[in-house]
């Protein structure tokens, strides 16, 4: 079956669009989910007809420590793609991100900008949006999932874990929607920034660090209405510390929460559901299974 791709020009063409009713599996790429005004944008996938509707859905947020990546790298289309082959629609975004220099002799890294935390904030309203569009996306607006590597993982939690955060959630758009989702999927991400090198605020001034790590960790907000929790990490990375999600499983067990832990021996800092050393989806798939729901086949 042939996948029909948009790419969108304007408003008016997205409004046009029939995306329940593809007879294929259809991308909409560059929407402009924050506004026209806004350069980041999101790519939707939705599943084939061969599926009914409406469809749960995953919102996927890249990594890149904060200051990089993209939601059309080779992982983002890889996992979007994977998901969307079993029933579930993903919308996958960019968001605001750091600016900063190395210096080219210490490659000390100087923040120009600061993302946080409207990096938080483009998220949560991502997460809004599907919810505000979803009759003509054909979406399930009660069986959402968010879904993350590194930084990505990072800032799922924290999409996850602040649903109820009043302070948080005024921020942002489409603020009549619901903020909570089904489930977090985590790859490889920081869950508590205040111990551990590798933050949000890399290159920014030490009282910026100082004065903003207790609101950037997902810690800080679990409680015992936290999500359901996927966490995949490799025993090879060097980049965040398997260690780092070992602790994350057992704060998840104090709490109560229903989580699944896959460790994958020898596997690096990224990689997507098919990394070398393990084939991860068929363990994604059971997990929103459980959590998200089971697409159905129209029959």
């Amino acid at each position: 079956m042939k996948t029909l791709t948009v790419l969108l020009t304007s408003l008016a063409t997205f409004a046009a669009l029939p995306f329940a009713h593809a007879d294929g599996p259809l991308t909409i790429s560059g929407v402009d989910y924050l506004g026209p005004d806004r350069a980041e944008k999101m790519d939707i996938y939705l599943p084939s007809d061969d599926y009914e509707t409406p469809a749960p859905a995953v919102l996927l947020i890249h990594g890149g420590g904060w200051r990089i990546g993209d939601k059309a790298s080779n992982r983002e289309r890889s996992i979007s793609n994977d998901l969307r082959e079993n029933g579930y629609a993903v919308f996958s975004i960019n968001y605001e991100l750091n600016v900063g220099e190395r210096d080219p002799q210490t490659k000390k890294l100087t923040l120009s900008h600061l993302a946080w935390p409207q990096n938080l904030y483009d998220c949560k309203s991502a997460l809004r949006y599907i919810r505000a569009n979803a009759e003509r996306l054909g979406i399930d607006p009660e069986r959402i999932a968010v879904m993350g590597g590194s930084a990505g993982g990072h800032l799922s939690m924290m999409v996850g874990a602040t649903a109820n955060d009043d302070e948080i959630n005024q921020h942002g758009l489409y603020l009549d929607q619901s903020n909570a989702v089904s489930c977090i999927l985590n790859f490889y991400g920081i869950y508590d920034v205040r111990n551990f090198k590798i933050t949000p605020f890399v290159g920014a001034p030490r009282e910026v660090y100082e004065a903003n790590k207790d609101a950037a960790s997902p810690v800080v907000y679990f409680d015992d209405e936290l999500p359901p929790m996927f966490i995949a990490h490799g025993s090879g990375d060097t980049t965040v510390p398997v260690q780092l999600s070992r602790d994350l499983v057992q704060n998840l067990q104090q709490l109560g929460t229903p989580y699944c832990y896959v460790e994958i021996q020898g596997a690096p800092h990224s990689f997507d559901l098919h990394p070398e050393q393990f084939d991860l989806k068929p363990t994604v798939i059971s997990f929103l299974h459980q959590y998200l729901g089971v697409p159905q086949k129209m029959q």
